[in-house]
């Protein structure tokens, strides 16, 4: 009996040694991080996720990398930066140049600031010398605006030249515009003036023909032609102030009835500086009669006698 008792007491300490095991090496492995775990055991779960490619090593395989909270490429990456810093250029020049012109006015700086503002051969600087130019009360700071965009010789410093000697509302202004695209390249103007003859404004079409006379571009000839003599609506009636007019390039017709008794006329108007860009260009003058314009055209651009297009 003595010994029956010894053994299942004997079983029972069998029994609670192997659950406390157990529960040992239960708490060792919840104490062991997961990346302390061998890779290189086979079937281990917790070993084939840890070989697993990260999300930042998957992206750069791709080409990305992690910029300010976004994946973006390095070329986009090179291109915000390169336009932040153009940006900071461009205020940093504005500063600049409203501190030189203020020191134009003052005698003991003038000579000076008039000199680093003609010297001026920056890009970041278009922006604001485009902005500065239109409302420059002096022309002879305006003209030295003009010098410094002229120096550049960026596109948008082309632009901003092809735009005065187009709009500006002083003549000595654009015609400064006009030489010094006449100097750096006179075709990097031709497109934007001969667009600016198709335009509605019949004031727009004399300057742009003006500038394109100055500029001395002989295949301007065809479309100054074409806007030799331009159609213009005309408001005629009660109460209607003479002269208030809106040029437009419409085939010619009859008045049209506006309901309280005044009526739009169409009526060619003859654009004078049109005539004379053309004179300039070719020193032929056929004055206002477009058809014989367009005849002597025909005549120069005709291939000479005998000439066979078959041959070499």
């Amino acid at each position: 009996m003595f010994a029956l008792a010894t053994h299942h007491r004997r079983h029972r300490s069998l029994a609670a040694l192997a659950v406390l095991r157990v529960v040992i090496q239960a708490l060792i492995l919840a104490a062991v991080p997961l990346t302390s775990l061998r890779a290189d055991e086979p079937g281990d779960p917790v070993a084939a996720e840890s070989l697993e490619p990260s999300q930042q090593e998957l992206m750069a395989e791709r080409g990305f990398i992690r910029y300010r909270g976004n994946w973006r490429t390095v070329q986009e990456i090179e291109l915000i930066e390169r336009g932040e810093k153009a940006h900071l250029a461009q205020k940093e020049w504005a500063a600049k140049l409203e501190r030189l012109r203020r020191q134009v006015d003052q005698a003991s700086q003038s000579a000076r600031a008039a000199e680093e503002i003609r010297g001026i051969s920056d890009p970041a600087a278009v922006p604001a010398l485009a902005t500065a130019l239109p409302k420059e009360p002096v022309f002879r700071v305006r003209g030295w605006y003009v010098e410094a965009l002229s120096r550049i010789r960026s596109p948008d410093a082309v632009g901003v030249l092809v735009a005065t000697a187009l709009d500006h509302g002083d003549p000595e202004t654009r015609i400064a515009a006009v030489e010094r695209l006449g100097v750096i390249g006179p075709h990097l103007a031709v497109s934007t003036l001969v667009a600016a003859l198709r335009s509605g404004d019949n004031a727009r079409i004399n300057r742009a023909a003006e500038a394109l006379g100055r500029l001395g571009v002989p295949s301007v000839v065809g479309p100054l032609i074409d806007a030799l003599q331009t159609q213009h609506i005309v408001v005629a009636g009660d109460g209607t102030p003479e002269g208030s007019t809106s040029a437009t390039f419409t085939p010619s017709g009859g008045g049209l009835s506006m309901g309280n008794g005044s009526k739009r006329i169409k009526t060619a108007v003859r654009n004078d500086r049109v005539l004379e860009a053309l004179v300039a260009l070719t020193g032929a003058n056929f004055e206002w009669d477009a058809q014989a314009w367009r005849a002597w055209l025909a005549n120069r651009q005709a291939p000479p006698p005998g000439f066979d297009p078959r041959r070499g």
